[in-house]
């Protein structure tokens, strides 16, 4: 681990401990010595049994498990830690990390896991990212207000998902400005899920480093809650809207199936307000799934002859399936580009009529480079304009849950 400055631990109730837990005295110095170089002071256990006894349960703590110590222990012992002491949360520092042993971690209720290579900067930025989630582990995702008085059931959050049949229609440039503007007319939590998964390019988009990614979300399988889910998602700042990032690796896309996209969306619309996904380009397991979940379906197309051809392809398949027409909308981009074809002519193709025709502008490709949505960068612009009045039909109350 290399020396690298970084800002003290925030806080955040009080002062949270910090606590180093290895049955090697040789690696738990070594820890200490890492932690405290930054300013950190921290206590040294042989286990956590130790730990548990010779500290206050009242008192917020972050707990650094070594890599020394006996996998089936850890787990054992975080979790009964976690269930006493709410204002704990624990860090795993492991010598090879593997998706067997993150996904027991997380089921364990472990808050991050690090192999003992990760660099001096990794091991405090989890330190931190555990310390600011004490005691309210789901501060990116708030709990839901109690149900009314009325005794009518408490809202759920609406799912939009934004679908194309063919790539580089701007798929994700429409995905993101209209998550941008819906979270805007809410103070609830909105998420972006990428559930484009080899290719997904949202966080990218963004400018947006993904510490975690939905792959995660999979791995924690009915252990996913509220909690968990929040600890994974990103904030961009500048809007306030979070992201489900796609995995940093396309062969994780292997392992994340319909049910396991329709438990991710089912913990979120308990939290959130809004829920738009930006699927991939195919009828996969995962794109069916956010096209049956979702409360509207946003068909893009572009005003070209194959743009449209996939589209209508795409919505016989969405009859076949027997999702209803009265979720979808269809969203033409590029509506003005001079190529032969007229927005009438694309309402005749699909047999619909347009419901947003977002204009070509040189501003939207600017916004792409730049990593900043067209409606925060130029929000004067036609573009802008279409998505906001498009937000403005959809920020309505979802008329039920997302089921075909």
């Amino acid at each position: 681990m290399a020396e690298r400055p970084v800002e003290p631990v925030p806080m955040a109730v009080g002062r949270v401990a910090v606590a180093v837990v290895d049955p090697d005295d040789k690696v738990r110095t070594v820890l200490i010595d890492h932690v405290r170089r930054f300013d950190i002071g921290a206590a040294a256990y042989d286990d956590l049994s130790s730990f548990m006894a010779a500290t206050d349960a009242r008192d917020p703590a972050v707990v650094v498990v070594g890599p020394s110590s006996a996998e089936e222990d850890v787990f054992t012992g975080v979790e009964q830690l976690l269930a006493a002491r709410p204002t704990s949360a624990v860090v795993m520092v492991v010598f090879v990390l593997t998706a067997d042993l993150l996904q027991r971690a997380m089921r364990a209720g472990v808050a991050d896991v690090l192999e003992v290579s990760a660099e001096d900067d990794e091991l405090i930025g989890a330190i931190k990212r555990a310390a600011s989630r004490i005691p309210v582990r789901a501060a990116a995702v708030p709990p839901p207000p109690p149900p009314p008085a009325t005794g009518a059931p408490p809202a759920r959050g609406r799912v939009v998902t934004v679908f194309c049949t063919k790539g580089g229609a701007g798929k994700s440039v429409v995905a993101i400005n209209l998550a941008v503007a819906l979270a805007r007319r809410t103070i609830q939590p909105v998420v972006l899920v990428d559930a484009d998964l080899q290719f997904g390019d949202v966080a990218l988009m963004l400018r947006l480093q993904p510490a975690h990614t939905i792959a995660e979300a999979v791995l924690a399988g009915e252990r996913l809650d509220g909690s968990l889910l929040g600890s994974l998602l990103l904030r961009h700042e500048p809007s306030g809207l979070l992201v489900l990032a796609a995995p940093t690796e396309p062969g994780s896309a292997d392992q994340i199936g319909q049910a396991d996209l329709g438990r991710i969306l089912e913990v979120l619309r308990e939290h959130c307000a809004y829920i738009v996904v930006d699927t991939s380009a195919s009828f996969g397991e995962v794109t069916l799934a956010s096209l049956k979940e979702a409360d509207d379906i946003l068909v893009l197309a572009s005003l070209d002859v194959m743009s449209l051809k996939s589209a209508r392809v795409g919505l016989q398949t969405m009859r076949v399936l027997g999702i209803p027409f009265s979720r979808v909308k269809f969203v033409l981009n590029r509506a003005n580009t001079r190529v032969g074809l007229t927005e009438a002519d694309a309402g005749r193709a699909l047999q619909m009529k347009v419901d947003a025709a977002l204009p070509s502008e040189l501003v939207v490709a600017e916004s792409v480079n730049r990593g900043m949505p067209v409606i925060m960068s130029s929000p004067r612009s036609k573009f802008a304009k279409v998505i906001e009045a498009l937000a403005d039909t959809l920020a309505v109350p979802a008329p039920g849950a997302g089921t075909a």
